[in-house]
């Protein structure tokens, strides 16, 4: 850059930087990022001289690169705030207490033995096998087997009971 550019940038920077700053101070409500702003608009003036001194109004471009700095730097602020949001909402759920889970015990029919009841439970909501519940009950796996069958059976046939028993109120 030769002396009469940096004269002329002088200038334009004497005369409209405080301007420019109190324009977007107003709008971020934040000095230190109105002066970055205000500075990163001369740079890309400098970078791009010859185009703004054929420029008809290079205040007016530096007013829109300092509105363009202005809304990239509300865009990354909000970007940065909804995923702080969104970060602190994961935080609070992973601090957040249990939510009480109704146990499948709670949920079956009134009438099964405390055998049916513990075999549907381990299978169905333990999730063991039937090798596992066969060991568990120390019985062979063929009459756990058969076991289960019959507690599955009188599940349904006591079910179906309270579902009619419903239909009717």
């Amino acid at each position: 850059m030769n002396q009469a550019d940096e004269a002329w940038v002088q200038k334009l920077y004497r005369y409209n930087a405080p301007k420019l700053y109190k324009v977007v101070l107003r709008r971020l409500e934040d000095a230190e990022a109105a002066q970055d702003i205000v500075q990163e608009a001369f740079l890309a003036l400098i970078e791009k001289i010859e185009l703004v001194k054929c420029h008809p109004n290079p205040v007016g471009w530096l007013m829109k690169a300092v509105h363009f700095l202005i809304l990239q730097t509300i865009s990354t602020n909000q970007n940065r705030v909804d995923h702080e949001v969104e970060i602190n909402d994961q935080l609070e759920q992973l601090t957040a207490p249990p939510v009480q889970i109704l146990s499948l015990r709670d949920m079956l029919p009134p009438g099964l033995t405390q055998r049916e009841q513990d075999l549907l439970v381990w299978f169905f909501e333990d999730g063991l096998t039937y090798e596992e519940l066969s060991a568990r009950l120390k019985i062979p796996i063929l009459t756990c087997r058969t076991q289960m069958f019959r507690a599955k059976k009188h599940y349904k046939k006591l079910s179906e009971k309270e579902k009619d028993f419903s239909e009717l109120m």
